[in-house]
């Protein structure tokens, strides 16, 4: 799959003065940097990049895309200040026989959409993406809206009367799209939506709903503003506990907006975290409340940016499954040291051999929590089922601990934390049973 990136225009409402709009720096990159690398996350290598306005600009700042691990082809529009038509049509002799992702310069979107779209059963003309969520639209006078059917588009355009979706900039094609442009542009209409719009009188537009991913249209100020709190929130992690969901995120991100313009490694900050968590845990080592609540402090120091590793590679583009499996190792290690190092300053203090146990509970039920997860993605090959369960996720159990020190409640803080671990270690072993058990007998059936 081959991807065409629409850079031309000039970007005025965006108010920039010794920029063009697709090198406007956003979280580390550049708006179009950001098109290229999340299209690379989809599997494209080989780009088209239409230029026009400040083009020489572009072409010095992308190069040939070899530091992006891509290829880049750029094509000049002698008309850019006319319709995006005019761009996209530019691109004829090159991809009029492919199958191709058409993108949009200024616009932001999770990678996953082009996975998604690309394997999408599609018999030619245009796939466009669409958001029928139309409470998420930022500027909804200014978006492009559409009026969806069955998925077919009937109306596309920024004025009609009755729409339910809005275009998302996002599309994938064929090479119908460059006789509908020409044929478009022979009627006076030179901007692509109008040759969408041809295209849905052939009932060759069909629209792809995109409501419950990430994307975003930058033409003003506010729009920035605006798509950068957006990207933020979309760091989220469908794993989250609830103190991430209130409490860690809200600060993890904004200390991860500012080291995303920093020279520094998602294995980095994992390291960090560690060692972070390794002083909390000795801090626990003396068993005097002074510092055990000054580690208790830390624990939740560690908690928050804990989500700092993989917030940066999401935003740098820095995903590995290395990278992963290096933060779940120290995670674990920091785990097991805080609740042995608790464990065994609070009886250095008090002497009760009835902690050991309470504290070796507490630490098999924290290994199981994570150990339990693992093997079910390993054994089902797939993600962890998320519904009803007891909060025992890390965030939750960091924050227990953290209260639990201020407090210099130790032996109830253990107590607490092995009876929440163990128990939704079981209350998982039995229900994936069940849920084995299900699928085991619709196979047999299927079998028979």
């Amino acid at each position: 799959m081959k991807a065409l990136i629409i850079a031309a225009g000039k970007g005025e409402r965006l108010e920039l003065v010794n920029s063009t709009k697709v090198l406007e720096r956003f979280l580390g990159f550049s708006l179009l940097e950001r098109v290229i690398l999340s299209t690379r996350e989809a599997g494209v290598k080989e780009f088209y990049i239409v230029i026009g306005h400040r083009g020489d600009e572009v072409v010095t700042a992308l190069g040939d895309g070899t530091r992006f691990g891509v290829h880049i082809n750029y094509i000049k529009n002698e008309q850019w200040e006319k319709g995006n038509g005019h761009s996209v049509l530019a691109a004829k002799d090159k991809l009029e026989h492919e199958r191709f992702f058409l993108l949009m310069g200024d616009h932001l979107f999770d990678s996953n959409i082009l996975k998604l779209l690309s394997e999408t059963e599609f018999s030619g003309g245009c796939l466009v993406c669409t958001e029928k969520n139309l409470s998420k639209i930022f500027d909804l006078p200014e978006a492009m809206k559409v009026l969806v059917e069955d998925s077919h588009i009937r109306a596309i355009g920024k004025d009609i009367g009755k729409f339910n979706a809005v275009d998302c900039g996002i599309f994938l094609c064929t090479g119908e799209i460059f006789d509908a442009i020409e044929k478009s542009i022979a009627n006076g209409r030179d901007e692509l939506f109008q040759a969408i719009a041809l295209l849905a009188k052939r009932d060759r537009a069909k629209a792809f709903d995109i409501s419950s991913s990430f994307w975003f249209d930058i033409d003003t100020p506010r729009n920035l503003n605006e798509a950068k709190k957006r990207m933020l929130k979309s760091l989220t992690s469908r794993d989250d506990g609830v103190v991430s969901r209130l409490l860690n995120r809200k600060i993890s991100t904004r200390i991860s907006s500012r080291l995303v313009n920093r020279n520094i490694s998602p294995n980095a900050i994992s390291w960090m975290v560690f060692f972070i968590g390794v002083l909390a845990a000795s801090l626990f080592l003396s068993g005097e409340y002074l510092f055990i609540a000054l580690g208790g402090l830390i624990v939740q120091l560690v908690s928050i940016l804990d989500g700092c590793d993989g917030e940066i590679a999401k935003l740098k583009f820095l995903r590995s499954r290395y990278g992963a499996l290096l933060d779940s190792v120290l995670d674990r290690y920091v785990d097991a040291l805080l609740i042995a190092c608790l464990t065994y300053g609070y009886w250095h203090i008090v002497g009760d051999g009835l902690l050991w146990f309470v504290g070796l509970a507490a630490l098999m039920g924290s290994l199981g929590i994570s150990y339990t997860r693992a093997r079910y993605e390993s054994a089902f090959a797939s993600p962890i089922p998320v519904g009803r369960s007891i909060p025992a996720t890390r965030d939750v159990r960091l924050f227990i601990i953290m209260l639990g020190a201020l407090l210099n409640q130790v032996f109830v803080t253990l107590a607490i934390l092995a009876i929440l671990t163990n128990a939704e270690v079981i209350r998982r072993m039995i229900n994936w049973k069940k849920s084995a058990q299900v699928k085991e007998g619709n196979l047999d059936i299927v079998i028979k």
